[in-house]
């Protein structure tokens, strides 16, 4: 697509998913490094070769194999563009190590954050479903914009608690609430 204010959104969410990304493997990277069943399936990573919004966000530029998707000997090959499933799912191996309702609470909401933002922004589905170009060209774009806009708030707020310069007030967790009730 060649539409400079979707491409402009695209630049956007890039950077907010490279953010979360970020937190997402400092907090996951030990448990997930020596796990002996990884979560990653190549049915989970076809999304992100088939849906037209993922491949607009990562760009296609690692290829897709059959046998191992864009599982690679670190890890995911996308460094963006990777499913809402990716982020979201927290095995419980990871979720049992977190220290308190809290921690496991924030966790959750930084799973979630991808996939908020592409929520039911497509004729009232998520983005991820859309078929083709024209189809990226119904996106409700100030939704969307609108989307980014909340889930970076809830970013922002989650990174300072993850890099323990914070403690979540009532006012953050209000902010955490549009994400995850």
């Amino acid at each position: 697509m060649t539409d400079p204010d979707f491409t402009a959104l695209l630049e956007d969410y890039r950077s907010f998913e490279r953010g979360v990304m970020r937190v997402m493997e400092k907090e996951c990277t030990p448990h997930c490094s020596v796990c002996p069943t990884p979560c990653c399936r190549t049915a989970i990573c076809r999304e992100a070769a088939e849906s037209p919004f993922l491949l607009a966000v990562h760009g296609s530029r690692q290829a897709f194999d059959e046998k191992t998707g864009y599982l690679g000997a670190r890890g995911c090959k996308l460094g963006v563009g990777r499913p809402p499933i990716c982020h979201a799912f927290l095995c419980h191996r990871i979720m049992d190590a977190q220290p308190d309702d809290q921690r496991r609470y924030a966790l959750d909401v930084l799973g979630e954050l991808v996939g908020y933002v592409g929520k039911k922004v497509w004729l009232k589905r998520h983005l991820v479903e859309a078929l083709d170009d024209a189809d990226l060209r119904k996106t409700d774009r100030d939704l969307f914009r609108r989307r980014i806009s909340a889930a970076a708030a809830a970013f922002e707020i989650l990174e300072a608690y993850f890099a323990g310069e914070r403690d979540l007030a009532q006012a953050d967790l209000q902010v955490l609430q549009v994400i995850r009730k």
